[in-house]
């Protein structure tokens, strides 16, 4: 049986290496301007470093992911167990961390005045660290659990690549616990604070522009989120449903091997998150562009503003 699709091969390849070069590229100059420029620490500043750990753990993934796409896995297979735990974390903590993002944001803007006592730095340090420390114990709970499997050990030769034929429940948990939960929040977070900024009345031609890039940059990180991750998950659900269904029921393997394509194609898509990441979140927040002396210190960088209570943008 051919187990590598040529096509998908140098469709991952190509991807792995623009994602590898640009998202080593903006993570790095995120890092400089995170932790060696701004010196306030802000629910903003929480939230992209965090962020920007999630970005790192997908990144030191991404050269084994090439070798394993290209040659026979050759390596310890605790490095593979390794890798495979950090690019899970990146996925689930991206994830809920953007989720906590729309929440704050729209916190921020619908309630400014409410604002001070509902968010503070201290706040969202605690929400990421409980959403790390749940991710971490989980995928400790499902190794522990694993373990005595010996169907769920890594098949030689293989890394990052479902080997059992068997339909995983902790990936349709994953599928809805990570993300179709988290999906309607980000969702409703979203188009209240679009809705609300198209509602705000302005007196100023400068602050109807604010106010339209920042209803741009909320469009555009949903948009972002939705290419990254939604066909990801539609294939781990369609995976799951067709191969409990092939336990029942006859189904040409060529149909699963199609569908697991798909799911390792959407992986990809799904990587570009760490690219994206940068350009949606890093570079609209105020006091990224204000600490950085490269670029000028022009509100026309500004367009989502740090909310306060004489501001609700």
């Amino acid at each position: 049986m051919k187990l590598k699709n040529e096509g998908l091969v140098v469709f991952q390849v190509v991807l792995f290496a623009i994602i590898l070069f640009f998202g080593t590229l903006f993570n790095s100059f995120a890092i400089w301007v995170f932790f060696f420029k701004i010196k306030k620490w802000t629910e903003t500043r929480v939230f992209m470093m965090t962020l920007l750990f999630s970005d790192c753990c997908l990144l030191i993934t991404i050269p084994f992911r090439i070798y394993a796409a290209l040659k026979t896995w050759d390596l310890p297979d605790e490095l593979c167990k390794f890798l495979s735990f950090a690019y899970f974390m990146n996925t689930y903590l991206s994830i809920a961390i953007i989720t906590l993002i729309s929440v704050d944001r729209f916190i921020a803007i619908r309630f400014p005045f409410k604002a001070r006592s509902l968010r503070s730095p201290k706040k969202a340090a605690m929400a990421c660290v409980v959403v790390f420390i749940l991710l971490l114990s989980t995928r400790i709970y499902i190794w522990i659990e694993t373990l005595p499997d010996s169907s769920n050990i890594t098949s030689p030769g293989v890394c990052f690549r479902k080997t059992s034929a068997r339909p995983l429940k902790r990936s349709l948990y994953f599928t809805i616990l990570g993300f179709f939960i988290p999906l309607p929040i980000i969702l409703l977070c979203s188009i209240k604070v679009i809705r609300y900024l198209k509602k705000k009345g302005t007196v100023s031609v400068y602050e109807d522009k604010c106010i339209q890039k920042s209803i741009n940059i909320v469009s555009a990180n949903l948009v972002i989120f939705l290419f990254c991750f939604l066909p990801l998950h539609i294939g781990n659900i369609l995976r799951f449903v067709m191969e409990s269904i092939r336990t029942v029921n006859k189904i040409d393997c060529s149909v699963i091997r199609t569908i697991n394509d798909y799911v390792y194609a959407t992986q990809v898509i799904g990587d570009l998150n760490c690219c994206l990441d940068s350009v949606c979140y890093y570079f609209v927040a105020k006091e990224f562009w204000e600490s950085t002396s490269i670029l000028p210190k022009s509100n026309q960088f500004l367009p989502f503003r740090e909310p306060t209570e004489q501001s609700n943008v």
